[in-house]
């Protein structure tokens, strides 16, 4: 409702209401009572006529006097209807608020933008209009009642135990999709459309529509907040990839020049050999330090130069063998994953064994999971130091990435060396 309720010892400037639109005031008054009249009169009179023209056949004489009642409420009252509009507009003039049409209006209308979609908007919005909160600022003794329409957007509130045709209220939630949610709050026609209008309706109109704004305002500066919490998380998901991605064997490169140097002033067609596949393993490694998807193929190159490499300066105790489909090797995956499995088999499998020894490198489909396996007849699981870090890694940034969905299993085979399996989701589109 609305209040003119000042702060004590507040001088408000006084205000002159537009003249045309008080005389619209003062004649749309009288009207709507003596509409009133018309019709409670003629309900009155129409009961006892039939009653009499039913029982008796003719109409009683002097019930046509009756006629005169409507005329007769109507002089009586006018000084009273005067009087009352006069008081509504001596408020509004000491509050410095002048007479606007929605104030006279017994359907007087407002909308509200949501920034939301409509279908959350409508949520929302019957959520508001249901709540106690919002009963007790329309005056009602509790929660306001209402009925509501989803796919056409309509809730209809009033207050609680009310007549059907008593103070209703409607909300109309529109919107076409990809163009701003409307909310519009309107005073629906009922029995108050023949008082005086003293600003009720415009003021349970501008009620619903605060609360209605407040509400849309808060949800969504809620998901907002969520939103970006959503996006530091992700940041933050993304650095903590990029630095474990980082994570760079300083000592392979290390050895590998070394062994250039070396081979340069003794086998120069070996060295050449080296180092195109030096170069390939950095064109591979470095671009996945600096992101977080890769492909197949990508990571069974960058694995190939640097087992070339490892070749090279291990000669006969080491052979491997790549086995993958064209198909699959253009799906995504992970980057620096695959690599690391290498070197810990190289390193903790191949390099300390006093055999020649074989590695193989697999990658297949099996159902909607993406497995790519590392196997070698190497030394086996040891307990040396250092040997799990790489495999902490993997298992962390899986973790990140994936959550349950991908796994990494290492066991150790039967007949000596150990195989590993990394595990990845497909895509939807990709599994299908």
């Amino acid at each position: 409702m609305m209040s003119f309720k000042l702060p004590f010892n507040a001088r408000v400037a006084l205000v002159e209401h537009d003249a045309s639109l008080v005389r619209r005031y003062f004649l749309q008054t009288l009207l709507r009572h003596a509409l009133a009249a018309v019709l409670v009169c003629g309900l009155c009179l129409s009961l006892p006529v039939a009653y009499v023209w039913w029982s008796r056949g003719y109409v009683a004489d002097g019930v046509n006097w009756f006629y005169l009642l409507p005329l007769i409420d109507f002089i009586l009252m006018f000084p009273v209807l005067v009087a009352m509009a006069c008081g509504y507009l001596g408020k509004l003039r000491e509050a410095g608020t002048a007479l606007t049409p929605e104030m006279i209006s017994s359907q007087p209308r407002m909308t509200v933008g949501s920034p939301l979609d409509t279908l959350s908007t409508f949520d929302l919005c019957a959520e508001t209009l249901s709540g106690l909160t919002l009963g007790l600022a329309l005056g009602y003794p509790g929660p306001a009642s209402f009925s509501h329409q989803q796919f056409k957007g309509r809730i209809r509130i009033s207050p609680p135990r009310s007549f059907w045709l008593w103070r209703r209220m409607e909300v109309l939630v529109t919107g076409a999709p990809g163009e701003p949610t409307q909310i519009e709050v309107r005073r629906r026609f009922g029995l108050e459309f023949f008082q005086v209008q003293r600003g009720e309706p415009w003021g349970a109109v501008q009620t619903v529509a605060y609360h209605l704004h407040v509400e849309v305002k808060r949800r969504h500066h809620t998901l907002q907040l969520a939103r970006r919490e959503h996006e530091l998380e992700r940041a933050a998901l993304h650095a903590k990839l990029t630095a474990l991605q980082a994570q760079v064997e300083p000592h392979f490169l290390f050895n590998t020049l070394a062994n250039l140097k070396y081979l340069i002033r003794t086998d120069g067609d070996t060295a050449q050999s080296m180092l195109d596949h030096l170069v390939g393993y950095l064109q591979n490694a470095l671009p996945d330090m600096r992101s977080v998807s890769s492909t197949v193929e990508r990571e069974l190159a960058l694995a190939g130069d640097y087992l070339s490499i490892m070749q090279i300066r291990m000669g006969e105790r080491l052979r491997f063998r790549i086995d993958a489909d064209d198909a699959v090797r253009a799906l995504p995956f992970p980057p620096a994953m695959l690599i690391s499995l290498v070197e810990n088999a190289i390193k903790h499998g191949l390099e300390s064994a006093t055999r020649p020894g074989e590695l193989l490198i697999g990658a297949a489909v099996d159902g909607a999971a993406l497995r790519l396996t590392v196997r070698d007849n190497g030394a086996g699981l040891s307990d040396q130091p250092g040997q799990g870090l790489g495999l902490a890694n993997i298992h962390e940034r899986l973790q990140l990435l994936y959550g349950e969905r991908a796994s990494l299993a290492v066991e150790a085979l039967a007949d000596g060396g150990v195989e590993a399996t990394l595990s990845v989701p497909l895509a939807a589109r990709e599994a299908a």
